[in-house]
């Protein structure tokens, strides 16, 4: 069966990424390190796979020049990134947030219909309560987050990572929501 065109490119691109993982992991194992190496490799690796300089990354996601250098070489500063910027840096380089936390031991999410956190947290069947207990994130801030007293994409990326492992989705797909209730109220 043929395929599309720039398929065979994008394949060579994920199969590069997995590689490359598996390399840092063993380089990682050999040299007895923490894991530092591999990290502060991770979104320059990224941004070097797709071809970009710093400023074309920075012109295409909309996130600061400086802020991109800090996330390239302190790996600390990407845990604590916002998730709406992560999805821009995400997009810009054609890959997932979930490849942009320096965590090598992160699995990530699965990817599910719902929209909004507590949509997703409601589907799988978890309280507020439990969802905290599950992920060590306070219930306050979870009510908050689907609330809306606080914004999902203000929502720190190592956030979104404990919370879209409990209920196994996308950390993107807290977002759904609320754009939706951005898009309602500049409708009105």
């Amino acid at each position: 069966m043929p395929c599309q065109d720039g398929m065979v490119p994008f394949m060579n691109r994920l199969l590069t990424r997995n590689r490359r993982r598996i390399e840092y992991s063993v380089v990682n194992t050999v040299k007895g390190g923490n894991g530092m190496e591999a990290q502060l490799m991770r979104l320059q690796d990224l941004r070097l796979e797709e071809g970009m300089s710093l400023e074309q990354l920075a012109g295409l996601s909309g996130v600061d020049h400086d802020r991109l250098a800090m996330f390239e070489n302190n790996p600390e500063t990407v845990r604590n990134m916002h998730l709406d910027t992560a999805c821009q840096i995400a997009k810009a380089l054609h890959c997932n947030v979930l490849e942009l936390h320096p965590d090598e031991g992160w699995r990530g999410g699965i990817h599910c219909a719902e929209s909004g956190l507590r949509d997703i947290r409601r589907t799988r069947g978890y309280t507020q309560s439990e969802l905290s207990e599950m992920t060590g994130i306070p219930q306050p801030n979870i009510s908050w987050f689907e609330t809306g007293y606080r914004s999902t994409s203000g929502m720190r990326l190592d956030t979104a990572r404990r919370l879209s492992e409990a209920l196994q989705c996308d950390p993107t797909d807290f977002l759904k929501e609320a754009y939706r209730r951005y898009e309602f109220k500049c409708c009105i």
